[in-house]
């Protein structure tokens, strides 16, 4: 076959393209920094990323995509084509697309994402659900009869499914994520210490001293910001078992559906689960102790597979691979004359 296969996850904070027999090829933050007047994007991915809270005027940064569901059409059709642009370089031929969709999408919002990843250059496109894509990524066998539990956190959402034999028996999205702890973290700096942070500073002491259990020993960070009573700079430590408090009520959710989720499984498929491990995937899988959160809470071993930022594009490229199996369960590529777009 002529030209290029992608495998894509089209996730919040990040847009990570996969190809058949080569990996990851292309890994950049879901930024953009535009010009206000034109709407003309003049960085995409990590530029337009570490620009975020530093914009010059008449520039700002977004994040085109929230939750997976695309909320800026024009932004993210421009920041697709500049990614899938540097990935084919100049081949003549458009790619096919297997693309990441949260797993409770409505079928407005996957239309959406078909239709803009057209416009950005594939000639066709097929969506699998994230968890699912995560769990091809992790090593799972699409033909694989039994019963894997697969969490994916990420960056806007948290989706939880039971995979059998290439399909998902259940599933479950949680809208909390990285993103919401971040936020989090800047809501408790301003309310406990008068300190208005940014998001980076929040996340850097979520990557630094974050944690989903406490740690064995506590573990400190100066955090810098500006005063909010009179707006001079100002500083403060803080504690990772304060970060653990403020988080605790966002993971609880989170842990919660999945319990929920377990107890709408059928027996044979939690006998399955149980002589395993759940696989713990997405960005914010590497958050300290949530693999142990989530044992305690189903009392099962969890696993953080390896490199789980990356699960869901491998996954993808593994979907590509066997779409005759996933035939069989309505997944189908969809063309420009499908979602009827210029």
């Amino acid at each position: 076959m002529f030209g290029f296969d992608l495998g894509l996850d089209l996730g919040t904070n990040n847009v990570v393209i996969s190809v058949p027999s080569k990996g990851v090829v292309l890994n950049e933050p879901c930024y953009v920094a535009y010009d206000i007047e034109t709407d003309k994007i003049l960085y995409s991915g990590r530029r337009a990323y570490y620009l975020e809270g530093r914009e010059p005027k008449g520039v700002a940064v977004v994040q085109p995509i929230e939750r997976g569901v695309i909320s800026n059409y024009a932004l993210t059709q421009q920041m697709l084509r500049f990614f899938i642009n540097r990935v084919i370089k100049n081949d003549i031929f458009r790619p096919r697309v297997v693309a990441s969709v949260p797993a409770l999408a409505t079928d407005v919002e996957k239309r959406t994402i078909v239709s803009v990843i057209i416009s950005a250059g594939a000639r066709s496109v097929c969506l699998v659900e994230s968890p699912l894509c995560a769990a091809f990524g992790s090593g799972v066998d699409p033909l694989q009869p039994n019963g894997v539990f697969v969490v994916d956190v990420g960056a806007g959402s948290s989706d939880m499914a039971v995979v059998s034999q290439g399909s998902m028996n259940q599933t479950e999205t949680v809208k909390i994520a990285g993103n919401d702890f971040d936020r989090e973290i800047v809501k408790y700096f301003k309310e406990k210490y008068d300190l208005l942070v940014g998001v980076r500073t929040a996340e850097d002491i979520k990557k630094m001293i974050g944690c989903a259990v406490p740690r064995e020993e506590i573990v400190t960070m100066t955090a810098r910001g500006r005063n909010a009573e009179d707006g001079m700079p100002k500083t403060v430590d803080v504690s990772s078992q304060e970060i653990y408090e403020c988080l605790k009520p966002l993971l609880s959710e989170i842990t919660a559906a999945a319990k929920a989720m377990f107890e709408r499984t059928s027996p044979q498929l939690v006998a399955d689960i149980v002589a395993g491990e759940v696989l713990l995937t997405g960005g914010s899988a590497e958050l300290y102790g949530l693999d142990k959160l989530l044992g305690e809470a189903l009392n099962l071993g969890v696993k953080v597979v390896t490199q789980p930022a990356l699960c869901v594009s491998k996954g993808a490229c593994v979907a590509l691979n066997k779409m005759h199996i996933l035939d069989n369960y309505g997944y189908q590529f969809k063309t420009k004359e499908d979602v009827r777009i210029r």
